[in-house]
């Protein structure tokens, strides 16, 4: 029987969960009035088109942009993109209307008081300079943790790379990178056990496999040119299995969807690998051939018995011991990482059981096999520029927190923020840490709550008004070019780097006068990136893909450890990391179902997520267009959740954890665990319109984190009625 709940669906609803969600429809992105439709416009209305790409999620959907009169009036899809085939989401669209917005801010801003003063770009540029320089002058012998920067996001690789130059040159390393929170587990979980960060295979794999795994990767709506792969895969047999405590719109494209309690995805493994082992199947050769610490990982094992997993995960028993007989029965299995899996205090020990579980069936290396990283992660081989994360050196990841408490003692006299402070959990108390801070420059677009807390802002260019290189899921490295000039005063992050560079680094930085310097660079010093040539890239509407080691290599596809060479210290899967203990599952901190009766006062499950027309904490909230498929802060929960709690559908409702607690709109359905509640991460306040604002979710998120990244998932919340 179909209940009422569920067939009761506005128009905004069912684009959300729909058409929408999996990139079938196409909209435009700008509002009423502007003139934007699909596709290629009539080249009679146009100036030129332009190849471009979008800056938002790691598909890298290469464009094709449409300019008249040097103005931006249309984006769609490259069809001879091999990943997309055209096909791009609305959030890469709306970049047209939010490059026209006229909220836009185009001239360098100081406050002065309660005003705010219009300078010149280079005025602005003496300020901050002259501010960094004074602090070493104050602070002859301790001025190291006084500047600190909220690393660049947007605008391209080029500009991650300066501005991390800039500063560590002149000796200021406190630097939070902008994935730091949300691909740090997996990248460090990955590098640790196979020796790259990255995919260990690439999505044309999925047409080769036997099963695809998707474990929390909600493609659909986080990824929606993707899914197309998924389909092609099902009609050539691939059995599709999905992971996911909600049914979304990637359940439509699954033959299998198992439902397991959020944050218990390392007891479900492990205790698939259990059955592996005890049923004797499991790969002994390959095992003994290329894996470390098989003997650690099965007594770890041992205890995550069928009946005790059931209990942890809910998963019913016989379907877990399915799971794993087809498991083993698959010669060739890809796992897809989702990036929720990273947003658990227990995640690094969740990645590391994934590796094992594909180790025990000898699908890490080979046609149709490996582990796919939703977030995707740098392409590696940065051997000048880049950090890496190992066993050893866990504790550079711990950078934000010392920055965070940089400023609230104080300490901090310079604050660089080129990304949103919202990304983080207990944001409120980042704000207030922000606050203390002499000297805070912002780097953005809009005067949303980051620009609130600036003392000088200083206007970046958008995505048609500059040109750089970008680096996407599959390990591709693609290049954008500018399609129209830069309005008012703003500037591309990487010249705003590069000129301050040259003021806190004089006679030793180094002269940049085009992104292609910069990458130059790159390419010339790093021996994987040898045949990444610009040429080539300004060519190719893909992207090629990482390592490409000579100037007539083709790019790697497919697996990144042929013939089972792994890129550990002995070339070896690294199951057996004594700092990192060994493979277990512990519950995600602040769990209603641990051992903290704090925490029990707070029963449900708090989960949070993307949603297929805002990319989280941004700007995106600044365009109208997107607004009708909007609403503020909403929460999903199964009917049952709420019964005694006399709500129904539309209520408002408070979403409340130990942290405080906000107001949402309260949505029933069936397609969500029971106990469990889902809520959007794209609200935030500053923006003009009002169905894109709310408060930002993230403060009220406890601050949980494990050795590298922070918990966004798991801990215990409750629903009142508002």
């Amino acid at each position: 029987m179909v209940k009422k709940h569920q067939i009761g669906m506005s128009r905004r609803s069912f684009l959300k969960a729909g058409a929408l969600a999996t990139g079938a429809l196409a909209v435009p992105s700008v509002a009423k009035g502007m003139g934007q439709v699909q596709g290629p416009s009539s080249p009679n209305r146009i100036d030129r088109e332009v190849i471009s790409c979008c800056q938002f999620c790691q598909v890298r959907c290469t464009t094709l942009v449409q300019v008249k009169d040097d103005k931006v009036v249309n984006v769609y899809g490259n069809p001879a993109n091999t990943w997309t085939k055209g096909g791009m989401c609305p959030k890469g669209q709306s970049l047209v209307e939010l490059t026209n917005s006229p909220h836009r801010l185009l001239y360098p801003l100081k406050r002065e008081g309660d005003v705010w003063k219009r300078i010149s770009y280079a005025e602005s540029l003496d300020i901050v300079a002259n501010r960094i320089v004074k602090v070493k002058e104050e602070f002859p012998d301790d001025y190291a943790h006084r500047v600190a920067l909220f690393a660049p996001l947007w605008e391209s690789h080029e500009s991650e790379i300066v501005a991390q130059m800039a500063l560590r040159m002149a000796g200021f390393p406190e630097i939070c990178s902008s994935g730091d929170t949300c691909i740090g587990n997996s990248a460090t979980a990955l590098r640790i056990c196979l020796g790259s960060a990255v995919s260990s295979t690439t999505l044309n794999e999925v047409l080769n496999t036997q099963t695809l795994v998707l474990w929390g990767a909600n493609i659909a709506e986080t990824y929606p040119p993707y899914i197309r792969w998924i389909d092609r895969a099902r009609k050539k047999g691939v059995k599709v299995i999905y992971v996911d405590p909600r049914r979304t719109p990637t359940s439509n494209h699954s033959d299998t969807h198992v439902m397991a309690r959020p944050g218990t995805d390392g007891a479900l493994i492990l205790g698939l690998i259990r059955i592996l082992i005890h049923e004797n199947l499991y790969d002994r050769d390959y095992i003994a051939r290329y894996v470390k610490g098989f003997k650690e990982l099965a007594a770890s094992a041992e205890s995550y018995t069928p009946e005790a997993v059931s209990r942890i995960t809910w998963v019913p028993k016989e379907k877990m011991i399915d799971l794993a007989r087809m498991l083993a029965q698959s010669k060739q299995t890809i796992i897809w990482m989702g990036g929720s899996l990273s947003r658990f205090t227990n995640a690094i020990q969740t990645v590391r059981a994934i590796v094992a579980l594909q180790a025990l069936t000898a699908n890490l290396s080979g046609p149709g096999k490996g582990i796919m990283n939703m977030q995707g992660g740098k392409p590696g081989g940065l051997e000048m520029l880049e950090e890496k994360y190992s066993a050893k050196d866990l504790a550079a990841a711990l950078g934000y927190r010392k920055v965070l408490y940089g400023m609230e003692q104080k300490r901090v006299k310079v604050l660089l923020l080129n990304s949103s402070y919202r990304r983080y959990p207990d944001a409120n108390r980042v704000r207030k840490g922000i606050s203390n801070v002499d000297f805070v420059v912002y780097r953005g677009f809009f005067m949303d709550e980051e620009a609130q807390l600036a003392h000088l802002i200083i206007p970046g260019t958008m995505v048609f008004e500059s040109s750089g290189s970008q680096y996407g899921a599959q390990r591709q490295v693609v290049w954008r070019n500018r399609a129209v000039s830069a309005p008012g005063e703003t500037v591309e992050d990487w010249r705003f780097y590069a000129d301050l560079g040259r003021r806190i680094n004089p006679g030793t930085f180094p002269t940049f006068d085009s992104p292609e310097d910069i990458f130059e660079l790159v390419r010339k010093n790093a021996p994987t990136w040898t045949g990444l040539t610009l040429e080539r890239l300004k060519k190719d509407p893909t992207g090629i893909s990482w390592p490409c080691p000579a100037e007539g290599h083709p790019g790697t596809l497919g697996t990144l450890y042929p013939d089972n060479r792994f890129l550990t210290a002995d070339r070896k899967v690294e199951l057996n990391t004594p700092a990192l203990g060994p493979i277990e599952w512990t519950e995600p901190e602040g769990s209603p179902y641990g051992d903290s009766e704090e925490a029990k006062a707070f029963p449900l499950i708090f989960t949070q997520g993307k949603v297929v027309q805002h990319w989280q904490h941004t700007y995106t909230q600044w365009s109208a267009y997107m607004a009708q498929f909007s609403e503020g802060n909403y929460v999903q929960v199964n009917p049952r959740t709420v019964q005694s709690l006399g709500l129904k559908e539309g209520d408002w409702v408070y979403l409340e954890t130990e942290l405080g607690k906000i107001k949402a709109r309260l949505h029933l359905s069936e397609m969500i665990l029971p106990g469990v509640v889902w809520t959007p991460s794209y609200p935030g306040g500053g923006s003009p319109i009002k169905a894109n604002t709310g408060v930002s979710i993230n403060t009220i998120i406890p601050g949980n984190w494990d050795k590298v990244s922070a918990q966004y998932n798991g801990f215990g919340c409750r629903l009142t009625k508002a």
